[in-house]
């Protein structure tokens, strides 16, 4: 209102500046909501962690969960046509909406901590729901079937609790704004750099590595760091993906810290994805394609 002209300002009555303001919000929502679907909906996941999703699904109320996987749903079924069309070499985004969707949906609905749809095998040393033993071809479609749980939570949360772009952080300059975002959702995409990535069978040589990507804004130097736990790499490919390349996901932003004119933002991945749908890129922002 501030820039409007005089007599604009004189027209409009408190009912109208309430109803603009509604309406360009529910337009902002749409337009993140777009953004978000498209940054989580992958060709394939390479990364997620099945114990930071659990803790932040066990969290939500009973009714904002089922309200929300009901709601991710009803919007994978409207995507299903489009993605079928959105052919990458033979592979399709997903997740796709068939029986085991279908099933990881209703498990989410239900609060079940481990999905009762998936058979559970040898569990990992330091996850008691996570298995990495694939001897078999059950063991094999139990494991990717519990990626797809994974995906189907990760939606439930973004659809829950809301996400925000990454790159909209990178306008504060200060610890004490980053800080007023910190637990917050976020998604992005990234050019990222990796160190000490190593394959998910030498997790005990290599626990943890390390994604930075950078950018600058204003003259400022931006960088965002993201700690991964080699246990939960999918797989030999997933590494050498994450060695150097584009990603796109879902995360938790932890904080910021602020050293002269470098700003670096601390991200928790829960899903990291290979690829990217575009999904209506009418309905975002260009800047953030």
């Amino acid at each position: 209102m501030a820039t409007a002209t005089s007599g604009l300002t004189k027209k409009l009555k408190p009912d109208d500046v309430r109803a603009y303001k509604e309406k360009w919000e529910a337009a902002c929502a749409c337009d993140i909501l777009a953004l978000a679907r498209k940054r989580f909906t992958f060709y394939y996941c390479i990364y997620k962690n099945p114990q930071r999703l659990r803790e932040a699904y066990a969290a939500l109320a009973e009714s904002e969960r089922q309200a929300a996987v009901l709601r991710v749903l009803d919007r994978l079924t409207g995507e299903q046509e489009i993605k079928a069309k959105d052919d990458l070499w033979g592979m399709n985004a997903v997740p796709e909406v068939n029986e085991w969707t279908k099933l990881a949906v209703r498990s989410v609905y239900m609060g079940e901590p481990h999905p009762s749809f998936v058979k559970q095998f040898k569990p990992h040393p330091l996850d008691p729901h996570y298995s990495t033993e694939t001897p078999t071809q059950d063991a094999l479609a139990a494991y990717h079937l519990y990626d797809l749980w994974c995906q189907v939570v990760g939606q439930t949360l973004a659809e829950a609790r809301g996400t925000m772009p990454l790159e909209d952080l990178y306008l504060y300059e200060t610890e004490e704004e980053l800080d007023d975002f910190a637990g917050q959702l976020v998604t992005f995409r990234l050019s990222i750099r990796g160190k000490n990535i190593a394959l998910p069978r030498q997790w005990e040589e290599v626990p943890v590595g390390t994604l930075t990507a950078t950018a600058k804004v204003s003259g400022r130097r931006v960088k965002v760091k993201m700690q991964i736990r080699t246990m939960y790499m999918f797989s030999d490919t997933s590494a050498i993906n994450l060695a150097r390349g584009r990603i796109s996901g879902l995360g938790i932003f932890q904080g910021g810290v602020v050293e002269g004119d470098t700003v670096e933002l601390i991200v928790v991945p829960l899903l990291i994805g290979a690829g990217g749908w575009n999904l209506y890129p009418e309905q975002y922002p260009r800047e953030y394609r």
